[in-house]
């Protein structure tokens, strides 16, 4: 359970992120309505379009109902296309400006995330970065190939999402031995 509404916040945008293929926060802070189409979200990865001239592979995400309530919960009350999806950052502060909102954002969000699990006796190890890691591993332990996974998270390179896997459970390692024999 949440008592403030920043850990609320925190929480609904922790799973928003997770329920949109672990978009990091910078990326959530530049949507713009023009981005949202029907069901699904079509954006260019902030830190790929200050990094990769001529590589900047567009990632879609396929919005679920969660996403969508978390949107029409937070999302700005004036839906025009260039107007920003969520009130973290403005067209009209500079990009210093923007960087530092966003950084407070992050901050305010993953010290709300840590008094959650403190409170649920949870690791407080958790931050907002955390769910990309989530999405992740859950998409490849339930069957997704890491290319979808990498393609998803807007890797350039695999490695990359190889890093982000966190492994296999024992669970799944045991299903799998038992299955390995099983000619029928």
């Amino acid at each position: 359970p949440t008592s403030t509404p920043w850990q609320e916040k925190a929480k609904d945008f922790f799973f928003l992120s997770f329920s949109c293929s672990g978009i990091n926060l910078k990326d959530l802070a530049y949507l713009r309505y023009r981005d949202i189409q029907d069901d699904r979200l079509t954006f260019v990865r902030a830190k790929t379009r200050l990094t990769s001239k001529g590589n900047q592979k567009a990632i879609t995400v396929y919005l679920n109902d969660f996403s969508k309530q978390i949107i029409k919960k937070y999302g700005n009350p004036e839906i025009t296309p260039e107007t920003f999806v969520f009130d973290i950052i403005r067209a009209d502060q500079s990009a210093e400006v923007q960087r530092k909102k966003i950084i407070a954002f992050l901050s305010m969000l993953n010290q709300s995330l840590k008094h959650i699990c403190k409170v649920n006796g949870l690791p407080e190890t958790i931050s907002f970065y955390t769910a990309r890691h989530s999405y992740a591993t859950t998409a490849i332990r339930s069957g997704v190939s890491m290319e979808f996974v990498s393609e998803a998270l807007g890797h350039n390179n695999i490695t990359t999402t190889q890093a982000y896997f966190a492994g296999f459970d024992d669970q799944s390692k045991k299903e799998f031995a038992e299955t390995l024999m099983n000619f029928e």
